[in-house]
């Protein structure tokens, strides 16, 4: 019998934790003794092919058509998409390889896929979101208090590794919003308490327990003036399997409040101001960047200035965001708008 021993180790030399470059891809470190390398070498970046991809779709898509989409996920769907492979350090002792490899994927043609399929698509992840947590165990209510269990969990584990911020927790905030402003869900009174943090969106979650069992917890998300709400069951009160359910919750529904709708375009005339034909190049190509653009026509020219008519998909939020983490800067003044770099 074929003699054969395969031991693989793949690790994140890169990784990127809520990055907004959604479509870029980590390396990966590749390490595993055979006497078959050139096999098993292939057979380990195909599946850093399907886990790089897996990333992108569930990062970019709601979890029901990233689920759908993953049903028919074969080897040739992938390879369609991927624009080139890297493969650094490689080295091969003895029969032992060890390398790091990243696959880049073709950011156009996954949006292309989304448009063809008319799937919904995010471009970029939120800022953090500020999570205002009200624990009810029926004998007792916290709320902005050291002795609520959520907070001290997050405190303790969470703080950096997550896309939600917590509140001080100090006097202040007791006073600005209080238990009864979250049980009638006073949302003008909540929008007030995040202007101190800084932040336009944060998340409501309510939570009521038992015996120290989850029965339910509501979550609203409030994202930029959009509000959703969702009711959610649980019997389990581990905190670790709390979280990542309500981060893996929050962010789904933020996907459907921010996603890039692919069926009707919007139309944006805006002029290029521009001091030399270098600049003019970067922004012409920062604009080609921006994947949400279907069309760019010139609309008049004039000295150092250039009027373009913009369809794009989505809404213009979404379009000035993208705008942003491409640097390029948008004013809007009584419906004239003005591109300049940042």
């Amino acid at each position: 019998m074929k003699y054969f021993l395969l031991i693989l180790i793949l690790i994140f030399c890169n990784k990127i934790v809520y990055s907004n470059n959604l479509f870029e891809t980590p390396f990966y470190k590749v390490e595993f003794i055979s006497n078959s390398i050139e096999n098993d070498k292939i057979q380990k970046i195909q599946e850093i092919k399907k886990i790089s991809i897996s990333n992108i779709f569930r990062d970019t898509l709601d979890y029901e058509d990233y689920n759908m989409i993953m049903l028919n996920t074969s080897n040739d769907f992938i390879n369609s998409f991927i624009k080139n492979i890297i493969i650094n350090d490689e080295r091969i002792v003895n029969d032992k390889y060890i390398s790091k490899v990243k696959i880049n994927f073709d950011k156009k043609k996954i949006i292309k896929f989304y448009r063809e399929k008319k799937l919904p698509y995010i471009e970029y992840l939120p800022n953090k979101i500020l999570l205002i947590i009200y624990e009810d165990n029926q004998l007792k209510y916290d709320l902005f208090s050291v002795n609520n269990n959520f907070y001290s969990y997050f405190k303790d584990y969470l703080s950096n590794k997550s896309i939600f911020k917590i509140p001080n927790l100090d006097i202040n905030d007791r006073f600005i919003l209080k238990k009864d402003h979250i049980i009638n869900k006073d949302i003008e009174k909540t929008i007030k308490f995040a202007k101190k943090y800084e932040v336009n969106q944060f998340v409501v979650v309510t939570v009521k327990t038992n015996n120290n069992d989850i029965i339910s917890y509501d979550l609203i998300l409030y994202s930029d003036g959009q509000i959703k709400e969702k009711k959610i069951k649980s019997e389990d009160y581990k905190l670790d399997i709390f979280f990542q359910n309500l981060e893996m919750e929050t962010l789904n529904i933020w996907k459907e409040l921010n996603h890039v709708q692919n069926t009707s375009l919007n139309l944006l005339s805006c002029k290029v101001s521009y001091f030399n034909m270098q600049e003019l190049k970067e922004i012409r190509n920062k604009l080609n960047d921006v994947t949400i653009i279907k069309n760019l026509s010139i609309k008049s020219l004039s000295y150092k200035n250039i009027e373009y008519d913009i369809h794009y998909y989505g809404n213009l939020k979404i379009l000035l965001n993208i705008f942003k983490i491409n640097h390029l800067k948008v004013n809007i003044v009584e419906k004239l708008c003005k591109i300049t770099l940042t």
